[in-house]
């Protein structure tokens, strides 16, 4: 006999039965969600290695031109899209794993807790028939930005700055910075205003779309929201 709802296969299986089947679902979306997070560090490595390159090459030489540090703006603008994308695998399955910790793993531990709903095991069973992203690609960006990103661009923009201070020679006046920021015959000025410009959007879309999805675009697993938020400051 086919039966489609959870609570209805759970009431023909026993307790070891049913322990063992969550027991080895478990398991493999820890591993999913291992693999898709190696593939997020991967893409962070490479633009910090990438960053470090063109630091310590342009910065070896006040010859060396200092067009390279904003030419990496582009580039890891590029990684984050990559990344990005990964974090929405990531979350699908870590998402699965914080369900199951929270709802089977943790009252199995506390038996004393008495269950309450089993909701969630019917939200877990749609979202195995019809699995999709719990994120949307703008939120992932978002998260990327506030935890990696904006960082790095800082840190490229800031150390671009001081190759202008240093190379060719130290100076300290503001127009004699500005001028050395010329790039293919575009002005300083114009090149600030344009890296200022990308600053103010980034910052937008690292502080408002979170605001913007607030209540999150879920058609499964209804309690994930609760599960972000909470490992949402560590990743």
């Amino acid at each position: 006999m086919t039966l489609t709802d959870p609570e209805e296969f759970i009431e023909e299986q026993t307790i070891n039965e049913f322990s063992t089947i969550l027991t080895h679902m478990y398991r493999g979306e820890i591993q999913r969600s291992y693999n898709w997070r190696a593939r997020l560090d991967a893409t962070t490595n490479w633009a910090i290695l990438l960053l470090s390159a063109l630091i310590t090459w342009t910065y070896s030489d006040p010859g060396y031109p200092h067009e390279l540090l904003l030419f990496s703006l582009l580039f890891t603008s590029l990684l984050l899209g990559i990344e990005s994308r990964r974090f929405m695998y990531f979350n699908l399955w870590h998402s699965r794993v914080r369900a199951l910790e929270r709802d089977f793993l943790a009252r199995s531990l506390n038996p004393k807790e008495e269950v309450t709903s089993r909701r969630w095991m019917a939200d877990l069973a749609k979202d195995l028939k019809n699995p999709h992203f719990k994120i949307s690609y703008w939120e992932a960006i978002s998260h990327r930005l506030r935890h990696v990103y904006v960082w790095l661009f800082t840190i490229c923009v800031v150390l671009w700055l001081g190759k202008l201070i240093i190379h060719p020679a130290q100076t300290n006046k503001l127009s004699v910075v500005v001028a050395r920021a010329q790039v293919f015959g575009i002005s300083g000025t114009v090149v600030f205003s344009a890296l200022i410009a990308f600053f103010i959007v980034i910052i937008i879309i690292a502080l408002t779309v979170p605001k913007i999805y607030k209540e999150g675009d879920w058609d499964s697993i209804k309690l994930d929201k609760k599960y972000i938020e909470e490992w949402d400051k560590d990743i």
